[in-house]
């Protein structure tokens, strides 16, 4: 696997501070316009990411500001403010005001199958399930995007989310008993069914000793897993689909984790550089493609940066073939300088399904314009988003358990299990062993 996909969190920066605003000025829907649009992910040090995926998406625009006498829009992926992507031009932006609008005062019952999005005005990309025909459903609050209504509804199941309100929805009418005066009509009761009683599996966390325990329950935090657009990956090697809940249970359960010999990795301290030399890791680096010979670059981004060196070379070879894909060979950028090539050794910006080209447009926006630039830039990337926020392991880089389903690095259930193998390989091959560990448990 060449590059890990991303959630819609994932790729923003943590250096975006937006505990300045209370609440937003005034709520209104939109999509970017072009997958090239730039957004900006921090107004103080100017850090830029291109739009890529996110076009395919609807989403929140709030606050305006002016960056360079230009007025942009902080956009979000959910009304909540700390799921904020970055500020995006107006001029790039389709944008259409929100506003209320009364809801039915009764319970609607769905004419037909309907889609649920997890935002009113959802695209294809925003589904979240399908409601049968005939369901009652319950209607908690209903918006005006531009000139089309959204219901947000909440299905017997539990689930909510957002319908278009069209013919498929009437409301629900009351019974009304009508009296019989003459003939009185014998209805036998209809025979009783007995329901089996629904057994739901508590979710529970294995114990770790010694362990920071989190606020978050492990349930919870798959939950919120659950609520994310798209939800946790997987692959067959041929492609790549939903997770089932068994496989994200196993991957979250960090007691299981820490007691196996490789997966305990996930858990090592990666703001701790080792002190390797150049020739030691230019050793892990041998044969393996434009990688090869780098020891340097990689060194000084460990010591600029504080970050472990070899978890540095794991994820650079993960994302990059052990340095032989697209982006670690560099590629040229429409756009760009016509005489240089871009790099990016970390998948930065490399959304799905397009992962070569914006990731390397993201390259030429940052200027990644030799090998060494994508080692040291990466790695400063890494240590802002995540590695400065307390996100210090590969399984809060991949997981968050302190915040669930916020700035994830990637989708796919396993990328913190694939990085681990790396990290256990190399010091194995330098004959050593990881001491600094920072392990964590849900709180049941």
């Amino acid at each position: 696997m060449k590059y890990i996909k991303r959630t819609l969190a994932m790729t923003m920066l943590s250096s975006v501070i937006f505990s300045a605003y209370a609440q937003a000025d005034s709520l209104r829907m939109g999509h970017i316009k072009d997958t090239n649009s730039i957004i900006i992910t921090s107004m103080n040090a100017m850090t830029k990411k291109v739009a890529g995926d996110y076009v395919n998406y609807t989403l929140y625009v709030n606050d305006q500001v002016m960056i360079n006498q230009k007025p942009y829009y902080r956009v979000q992926v959910t009304p909540d403010i700390n799921d904020a992507i970055g500020y995006v031009a107006a001029e790039d932006l389709t944008i259409r005001p929100v506003k209320d609008t009364a809801k039915p005062d009764t319970t609607l019952v769905l004419s037909a199958s309907t889609k649920v999005y997890s935002v009113p005005e959802g695209t294809e990309r925003q589904i979240i399930d399908r409601a049968p025909k005939n369901e009652s459903v319950t209607v908690n609050q209903s918006l005006q995007v531009g000139g089309k209504v959204y219901h947000e509804i909440t299905r017997p199941t539990g689930l909510t989310g957002w319908i278009k309100a069209n013919s498929h929805t009437k409301a629900q009418k009351p019974q009304v008993r009508q009296a019989v005066n003459k003939v009185k009509k014998i209805v036998k009761p209809a025979q009783s069914v007995i329901k089996k009683p629904v057994v739901k599996t508590e979710i529970k966390a294995t114990p770790i000793a010694g362990a920071r325990m989190v606020a978050t329950s492990l349930e919870d935090a798959y939950k919120a897993q659950m609520r994310l657009t798209p939800r946790p990956q997987t692959s067959n090697g041929i492609k790549w689909y939903n997770a089932p809940k068994s496989a994200i249970l196993a991957a979250m359960d960090t007691g299981k984790l820490a007691a196996d010999s490789v997966n305990r990795y996930q858990f090592l301290n990666l703001t701790e550089p080792q002190g390797l030399s150049v020739a030691q890791l230019n050793y892990l680096l041998q044969g393996k493609g434009i990688l090869e010979g780098r020891g340097q670059a990689f060194k000084t981004a460990s010591e600029r940066y504080g970050i472990n060196e070899i978890y540095l070379i794991s994820h650079a070879f993960l994302e990059t073939g052990e340095g032989t894909s697209e982006l670690a060979q560099g590629k040229k950028v429409k756009g760009a300088d016509k005489k240089k090539k871009y790099y990016n050794m970390f998948g930065i910006g490399a959304f799905d399904k397009h992962a070569v080209k914006y990731g390397a447009q993201y390259a030429a926006n940052v200027g990644w314009d030799t090998p060494d630039k994508a080692i040291i830039g990466g790695a400063k990337f890494i240590s802002t988003g995540y590695l400065s926020e307390s996100q210090n392991t590969l399984y809060k880089m991949r997981w968050n358990p302190d915040a669930p389903g916020q700035t994830q690095y990637a989708t796919d259930i396993h990328w913190a299990h694939a990085n681990a193998r790396y990290l256990v390989q190399f010091y194995q091959q330098l004959g050593l062993e990881g001491t600094h560990f920072d392990f964590v448990q849900y709180s049941k």
